[in-house]
């Protein structure tokens, strides 16, 4: 008989084999897909990569002025704490939990802030939710509102898609985003 080798067994968990293999190297940035850079802009955060918030970038381009963007990024803010589950993980494995579902103090808080927003917003929180919350710019918003077409650069190489009757209805978003914004009390 020949001698029985000895078998290692990987004793991490699931997430820690799933953690090790998207970090497989120190000091690599984990940059994001060439699909996702299409449609949000990135900025480092350390080793990781951030998605600016449409919001952000339209007051870099002075589309909105600095209250506009604390109004809306208070709304964005409740809005993302509303839709938090209250569910405790599975993957806790400290003291506590039971049976007893119920939203946090400050869930229930953002819910109702949230929805006070929203009927203040009243017509304009449609695209209020979309570009603070959803991170669409206007033009997608635009191009999801009223559709839109193919742009065509020199040689007929293709650009972007763009909203019909584009400089009218992009007028009127950003207009609509900086009334919205107006009517967000904090």
């Amino acid at each position: 008989m020949g001698r029985r080798t000895k078998t290692t067994r990987d004793h991490r968990g699931p997430l820690q084999r799933l953690y090790d293999r998207q970090h497989d190297g120190e000091g690599k940035r984990q940059a994001p897909t060439p699909e996702a850079e299409q449609h949000a802009t990135y900025t480092s955060a350390g080793m990781r990569y951030r998605k600016v918030p449409v919001i952000e970038t339209m007051l870099e381009r002075k589309q909105l002025t600095h209250e506009e963007y604390r109004r809306l990024a208070h709304y964005r803010d409740q809005a993302s704490l509303a839709e938090r589950s209250p569910v405790k993980s599975c993957l806790d494995q400290g003291l506590g939990g039971g049976g007893d579902i119920t939203p946090t103090a400050a869930i229930t808080s953002a819910i109702l802030a949230t929805a006070r927003i929203e009927r203040d917003l009243g017509s304009l929180a449609d695209i209020a939710r979309a570009v603070a919350v959803d991170d669409k710019s206007l033009s997608q918003w635009c191009v999801d509102k009223f559709g839109g077409r193919e742009r065509y650069g020199p040689g007929g190489k293709f650009v972007a898609v763009v909203p019909i009757c584009e400089k009218e209805h992009m007028k009127r978003a950003a207009l609509e985003i900086r009334m919205a914004a107006q009517r967000i009390w904090v």
